[in-house]
């Protein structure tokens, strides 16, 4: 995707090891503060599955934690898959096109395993499974007025993560013609600040160094509409049934700031000044020059913890922040 062809007069920055990546436009974390009061055209680099077939449905039901017979045309509905225990394989935004087919937006990292762990399940239906990544593009837009900028893109899957966030996700043939537009009126900027967008509004997405780590209720998925209770039998449902009508979960995930440079990796430990392990990084982003925000899950128990450390040689400073949206605990 050329995006410097979207934005000709700013400095595009890829990632070296990753060309893919588009990291800045010229902007630096000094100017998120700021960015948070326009309307913003992010880029989120995504990966996306493609699933066709007269069976598609029917197998995908039995398989995610959503119900996917509630799915129309143009419309968009989050689920999870697990494995048998109830832990998280990956997760994913599906979209149904006028063809019938279900496109699964999810995260680069876990493409290649989401088709493996499907295609173990998928021989006695009449479902094919594509990796149609390079395909499709991703971005979000955010600000005031994001809600009326998405109103006025066409033929792309919209995923509302709040009021005024927003994942678009169009066709890479279509997406300059699509976008030009609007070009002018939005601000661009790189994949660190999508991330930010997206740890703000309480979403962690499941990478590859996370697949089959958390259970759902560990990261909020049952406060997030990704998961439908009501629904029939599905791989791992049992365990996810359990945790929500018994209470037994003791792991939530919680929003924090840390006074440091340093972006913690996905999945490592999260430590307090005694070196005990307290909670696990399930996202992370740089919010500012010295800060990070991160979504971690821990026991409320360690919600007061002012000091942690993530790389076992500097204590940072911990603020707990609150959560865009409410955790209901059930007994």
């Amino acid at each position: 995707m050329d995006w410097q062809s979207l934005f000709p007069s700013h400095n595009l920055t890829t990632n070296a090891e990753n060309p893919s990546i588009v990291e800045s436009f010229g902007e630096s974390p000094s100017d998120y503060k700021s960015l948070t009061k326009q309307n913003v055209f992010s880029v989120d680099l995504r990966g996306c599955i493609q699933l066709s077939g007269p069976d598609t449905e029917k197998f995908l039901q039995g398989q995610v934690s959503c119900d996917m017979s509630l799915l129309e045309k143009g419309e968009t509905i989050n689920g999870a898959h697990l494995t048998p225990k109830g832990r998280v394989t990956f997760l994913f935004s599906a979209h149904k096109d006028q063809d019938g087919n279900i496109l699964l937006e999810t995260h680069p990292s876990v493409v290649g395993l989401a088709i493996a762990s499907f295609k173990k399940y998928s021989v006695f239906f009449k479902t094919d499974i594509t990796d149609v990544s390079d395909q499709f593009f991703s971005a979000m837009i955010s600000g005031p007025d994001s809600a009326e900028r998405v109103t006025q893109i066409t033929r792309c899957h919209i995923k509302q993560y709040n009021s005024s966030l927003f994942l678009v996700t169009a066709g890479a043939d279509s997406a300059i013609q699509q976008l030009n537009s609007h070009a002018a009126v939005l601000t661009p900027a790189g994949q660190g600040y999508s991330d930010l967008m997206r740890v703000r509004s309480g979403n962690a997405d499941v990478t590859i160094d996370t697949s089959d780590e958390f259970i759902v209720q560990m990261i909020n998925l049952d406060a997030q509409n990704y998961i439908n209770f009501k629904k029939g039998c599905y791989t791992g449902q049992e365990i996810v049934a359990r945790a929500h009508y018994r209470g037994s979960v003791k792991r939530r995930m919680h929003l924090m700031r840390l006074d440091t440079a340093q972006i913690p990796p996905v999945g490592v430990a999260l430590m307090d000044s005694n070196g005990k392990v307290i909670g696990t990084v399930a996202a992370a982003a740089r919010a500012s020059e010295l800060s990070i925000e991160a979504l971690v899950v821990l026991p409320n128990k360690y919600l007061e913890t002012a000091e942690v450390t993530f790389d076992k040689a500097k204590l940072v400073n911990a603020t707990h922040l609150p959560l865009p949206y409410e955790v209901l605990e059930h007994s």
